[in-house]
């Protein structure tokens, strides 16, 4: 994937980071996951749609071999608990 940690777009307050782009991005997320869930779809399904979508913008944008290093990453992230929000206390 590209490295664009350091890159600034003006937007109408000022610059953003990507960073701030990538929050601002994950509500948008959020938001249409909330509202899919809301209308009564299952959340496992819309996760599945989700990431579905994300690996075919993903393919088109950086092409097939670049996403699949990227997904041969995914497993240790996922036990690390990267995408985990709340950890059992012990």
């Amino acid at each position: 994937m590209h490295d664009s940690e350091n890159t600034e777009t003006e937007f109408e307050d000022g610059p953003v980071t990507d960073q701030d782009i990538r929050r601002m991005a994950l509500g948008y997320i959020d938001h249409a996951f909330a509202e899919a869930v809301a209308d009564g779809l299952d959340s496992a399904a819309v996760a599945h749609a989700a990431l579905f979508t994300a690996f075919v913008d993903l393919v088109t944008t950086f092409g097939e071999e670049a996403v699949a290093q990227l997904a041969e990453g995914l497993p240790e992230r996922v036990r690390r608990g990267d995408y985990t929000l709340f950890k059992p206390m012990h």
